[in-house]
């Protein structure tokens, strides 16, 4: 894509979720290059092959909320609610995965934990065992990983937000 095309890419995008792209335009704007760079590491960031819908929206929405608590947040809870993930789903995440179903509620904190560096409880790790094989935890690593890249790049630009309620509601 030529620089025209990625900003009437980002203005669709901006319009479609609601969502802020200056710290996008900006990086296309100072960094050409890199930005068509990045362009190709976004499609990473959704690639979703064997991973049960609502196991990586779960996690794409754990890594998230430690990632970031403003509007990264807000978007990927739009993108839920628009891949079909029911809203009770998306509300309990945002509540810290309490009041998910039982394998949901280990797949929230298997992700926060491996979003945040921690040690994995080895009862957890039986349990994600029992319910992933290789190949989707290898995606939910991915999904984990390209979560935190977006709100590290507005941190670094100097776009940092403070927390703010995120909205569950959202028309396609």
């Amino acid at each position: 894509m030529n620089e025209e095309q990625h900003l009437q890419a980002l203005e669709a995008f901006s319009r479609h979720y609601r969502y802020d792209t200056g710290y996008l335009k900006e990086f296309l704007n100072g960094s050409p290059e890199g930005f068509e760079k990045f362009a190709d590491f976004q499609p990473l960031a959704t690639h979703r092959e064997f991973l049960p819908l609502d196991i990586f929206w779960v996690s794409k929405l754990a890594a998230m909320q430690v990632a970031d608590c403003g509007e990264c947040l807000q978007l990927n809870v739009r993108m839920a609610l628009e891949a079909g993930i029911e809203k009770s789903i998306v509300q309990a995440c945002l509540q810290g995965g309490s009041r998910l179903p039982e394998n949901l509620k280990d797949i929230f904190d298997f992700a926060t934990s491996v979003a945040s560096y921690r040690n994995i409880d080895p009862l957890l790790e039986q349990r994600i065992d029992a319910q992933l094989d290789q190949r989707q935890r290898i995606e939910l690593g991915v999904c984990v990983a390209t979560a935190s890249v977006y709100p590290t790049i507005k941190r670094a630009m100097g776009y940092t937000q403070s927390c703010s309620l995120v909205e569950i509601e959202f028309a396609a």
